[in-house]
């Protein structure tokens, strides 16, 4: 399995990023929906009282009861890489797959910090989450990975960025700030930006619209 990481140049608005991925997906199969079929009640006539049948000393009156059915499951099956009840498990093994595939730094190894949060009651078809990844100590290399229904679609950049922030999602899209140091910045207090850059899901890969750190 291997990430697939593409190389942004820096654009204003409306640029268009393909990020392409790691293969390792698994098919999704809806359930089919229970349906009932109401019987209307016949009116009674007017004038007319039902009067019951009285049954015979030696006879039983023997009533039927229906016999009930479990309704058909709606739930579409948990992706892989799912777990704990979310569509993206940051302990799953697809996470430490692309994890794995992060290319090495001098800052040190790579670690998972956090992931979206995307519940699987919610559906998981077409939902885009993230993971947010660091390699360091003080002022680290930080990188955002994407995964959909159980593959990872690579990384949000190409090369990895310190002052590197996602700022939140919805189902398809994630939102992330970049900042970046201009020269003669301290490396506590960058004056770059802040940008941020819109990721969306769109027919399994990701399209970014926004301003990336001027060397990507």
């Amino acid at each position: 399995m291997r990430i697939k990481q593409v190389a942004v140049v820096a654009l204003t608005a409306a640029m268009t990023v393909v990020v392409g991925g790691c293969e390792d997906a698994t098919g999704e199969q809806p359930g089919t929906p229970a349906s009932s079929v109401g019987t209307p009640n016949e009116p009674t006539r007017s004038g007319q009282v039902d009067q019951p049948s009285e049954p015979s000393p030696d006879t039983t009156i023997a009533t039927e009861q229906p016999t009930s059915h479990p309704a058909p499951s709606t739930s579409n099956p948990a992706p892989y890489g799912s777990g704990h009840g979310l569509c993206f498990d940051l302990n799953s093994q697809l996470a430490a797959e692309g994890l794995s595939q992060l290319a090495p730094v001098s800052t040190g190894e790579w670690t998972i910090v956090n992931a979206s949060e995307d519940p699987i009651s919610d559906g998981c078809d077409g939902t885009l989450s993230w993971m947010y990844a660091i390699a360091g100590g003080n002022h680290p290399y930080q990188h955002v990975l994407f995964f959909t229904g159980g593959t990872c679609l690579g990384t949000a950049t190409a090369k990895p960025y310190g002052y590197t922030k996602v700022l939140g999602k919805s189902e398809n899209t994630t939102q992330v700030q970049y900042r970046w140091l201009n020269p003669g910045d301290a490396l506590a207090n960058p004056t770059g930006g802040p940008s941020v850059v819109t990721f969306t899901l769109t027919g399994g890969r990701v399209q970014a619209n926004g301003q990336f750190p001027p060397d990507n």
